[in-house]
């Protein structure tokens, strides 16, 4: 019992410390990079930082910031967006979405909007206002892959 006990204890430091580990740092907003800043003012302008923080991610440092709306916006070091998730029961701020995204959403989504949208390899993938994720390349179209993604641990030829 008393070993099973220490077990569980030592259990629960481990967990706590590995979720600290990978929490961000907590900033200042006047710490975000001039680009975020700039971003956030273009189209979050009513909106109040609830959080931000950074990061060291894959790529160097990497920013969240989180607004009391519920929208949430990561950035990249430079200050480029990264991704943008809008507030519960809102649309992205128009602006954000590249142009051919938005047709293709309105031409083959038709009552549905743009949630959320991330940066990715090859385009960008955009979640709608019904749940629907979606693969789009720059210009609109759906992704198909083909564009140097490599499958199944393959040389490309």
């Amino acid at each position: 019992m008393k070993k099973s006990i220490i077990a569980l204890l030592m259990a629960v430091m481990v967990v706590s410390v590995a979720g600290t580990a990978y929490a961000g740092t907590p900033i200042k907003d006047s710490e975000l990079p001039k680009a975020a800043v700039a971003f956030i003012k273009k189209y979050f302008p009513s909106e109040t930082i609830r959080k931000a923080e950074k990061d060291n991610g894959r790529r160097g440092m990497e920013y969240e910031v989180d607004f009391t709306s519920g929208a949430e916006v990561e950035f990249t070091s430079d200050g480029n967006w990264k991704d943008v998730k809008a507030a519960r029961g809102n649309a992205l701020p128009a602006g954000i979405v590249p142009s051919a995204i938005s047709k293709y959403v309105e031409t083959n989504h038709k009552g549905q909007s743009i949630v959320e949208i991330s940066r990715k390899r090859g385009g960008y993938e955009v979640e709608l206002s019904n749940g629907k994720e979606i693969k789009l390349t720059e210009d609109g179209k759906p992704f198909t892959g083909e564009r140097g993604e490599r499958r199944g641990g393959g040389r490309r030829r």
